[in-house]
């Protein structure tokens, strides 16, 4: 049977039988932002080198950018290849957040299912999504999509243990918050879950209910203590070596709010390599406090006032310093852990960095690698900084709204 196709005119209130077009005709052609549109069959894009490489989520655009190691900071130095990530290639879904495994071969991104939503804020809408998120295994060799697992809404963070088994999801859900609120029901309600997963069969292992709306989560070096950061003005400390897994749940400070008044919104953590020592980025107070891990407590004297929102650093391995990265100003201040005093400032702002959301070192400490989230309209960029001199190398454009960077070792 012949099929018609109706063009319906509602404005006249009529209806025409037509013709389809014939195979290859009169069809325009669909053009793509990238030279290399979605799939799910990987890419041409070749393996990493000895060196490594740099993977950048970009949130708005459902991208990651690819970047090599080799070369970093000099002229012409820049994006290899911007790739495709996700599972519908038709809406957005807002990749948010890299983990990648000790062995270099595969890389595992949340994806966070809020972009719908619009909204404004450090994350923008993240955090307000309706819908469950995922937690995508990547092969590093070709970028193709390995396996995938369904979460919780809103994923936040993600993390992979050094034996690379293990991976760690948290999920910033503040729209749980808000809708136990609106209904007037109790904090316990508004909690969300720290999901553990099998890394290699990407299974869920365990669900742990940790605190309002987690988001930053490490580990301590024997890894039988996860440190969750809760919007509630607390610290979730999760004891992963006990039967049932017990959370204790701390407050940041004297005086701290409620997960529907937070009074410092703890969002990242950078654990010290040589003490253990968990350092708390607050966006609203701008502080940075520390939870020392011998007593599971919070020392007042410690915390760093900044002047502008705290977000993911970086220490050195010798754990003397500290390299804080926060908005507003977007500028990494130097700090020196002994003292908890900022040592030096290094302006990223005049290179063109907005709203800066993560700052990490490379493997000879030399360079420091700082991404910044742009406007969330266009786009975001990376900036290698010359960590002797504390000036800015080079800058490159990255996709929009990028809020992670992470390095995939190379192969010998």
């Amino acid at each position: 049977m012949r099929r018609a196709a109706w063009l319906c005119v509602l404005a006249l209130g009529a209806c025409t039988e037509a013709e389809p077009p014939e195979p290859g005709k009169d069809v325009p052609e669909l053009t793509y932002a990238e030279p290399n549109p979605w799939t799910r069959g990987g890419s041409t894009v070749p393996p990493p080198g000895a060196s490594g490489r740099l993977l950048v989520t970009n949130s708005l655009d459902d991208s990651v950018s690819l970047l090599d190691m080799d070369g970093l900071g000099t002229p012409g130095w820049g994006e290899l290849a911007r790739v495709p990530v996700g599972l519908n290639p038709v809406e957005l879904e807002g990749p948010h957040h890299t983990a990648v495994s000790p062995a270099g071969d595969y890389y595992y991104v949340g994806i966070s299912n809020y972009v719908p939503g619009g909204g404004s804020g450090p994350h923008g809408a993240h955090g307000t999504g309706t819908a469950d998120g995922y937690c995508l295994k990547v092969s590093a060799k070709d970028n193709r999509l390995v396996a995938s697992t369904r979460v919780d809404r809103n994923p936040g963070d993600v993390i992979v243990s050094a034996d690379g088994r293990t991976l760690y999801q948290t999920h910033f859900d503040l729209l749980r918050i808000a809708d136990v609120a609106r209904k007037g029901g109790p904090e316990e309600d508004m909690v969300s879950r720290l999901v553990i997963l099998d890394a290699e069969t990407m299974t869920v292992k365990e669900r742990v209910k940790v605190c309002p709306a987690p988001h930053a989560v490490r580990l301590s070096a024997d890894e039988r203590t996860a440190y969750v950061a809760c919007w509630s003005d607390e610290v979730a400390v999760v004891d992963l070596a006990a039967a049932g897994m017990p959370v204790t749940r701390v407050k940041v400070a004297a005086g701290s709010g409620t997960a529907v008044s937070p009074r410092h919104q703890p969002y990242a953590l950078t654990v010290s390599p040589t003490t253990g020592d968990v350092w708390v980025s607050s966006l609203a107070s701008k502080q940075v406090q520390v939870l020392e891990p011998g007593t599971h407590t919070m020392n007042p004297e410690r915390t760093v006032y900044l002047r502008g929102s705290p977000m993911f650093g970086a220490f050195t391995r010798d754990g003397r310093t500290l390299y804080m990265p926060y908005q507003q100003e977007d500028a990494v201040a130097v700090i020196d852990a002994a003292t908890s005093t900022v040592q030096r400032t290094v302006q990223l702002s005049q290179a063109g960095c907005l709203n800066v959301h993560q700052f990490m070192l490379t493997p000879d400490e030399r360079h420091g690698l700082a991404v910044c989230e742009g406007d969330h309209i266009g786009p975001g960029t990376l900036h290698v900084v010359d960590l002797t001199e504390g000036t800015v190398l080079s800058t490159v454009q990255m996709g929009i709204f990028p809020d992670s960077v992470s390095l995939l070792r190379g192969q010998p």
